[in-house]
């Protein structure tokens, strides 16, 4: 599983696409698996292509999104709400 803030995450994926596509940051993103550590470290020293790296992804079974929900006290029955995360301040959507 991976658990992450969406900031962290978001500043990885710009940091990574500033140098690959610049294009593609603002747009919907899905993570869809890990790669191994050994692959991912290698890549970091010496950059490969993606269909090589593709050899060393395993996809998730399955996808969910995580929510926080606020903390304090609720009345007995009560569920507390759920807290929105931080708007993006790296990753922005594209108007289309």
């Amino acid at each position: 599983m991976l658990i992450g803030h969406k900031s962290e995450i978001e500043h990885h994926l710009k940091e990574m696409f500033l140098k690959i596509d610049p294009g593609v940051i603002g747009n919907p993103y899905l993570i869809f698996g890990t790669i191994k550590k050994k692959a991912w470290l290698e890549n970091i020293k010496q950059p490969k292509p993606l269909d090589e790296l593709r050899q060393h992804i395993h996809d998730f079974k399955s996808y969910q999104n995580l929510h926080m929900t606020m903390a304090g006290w609720f009345k007995n029955g009560q569920e507390p709400p759920v807290m929105p995360p931080p708007p993006s301040e790296e990753w922005l959507i594209k108007n289309s």
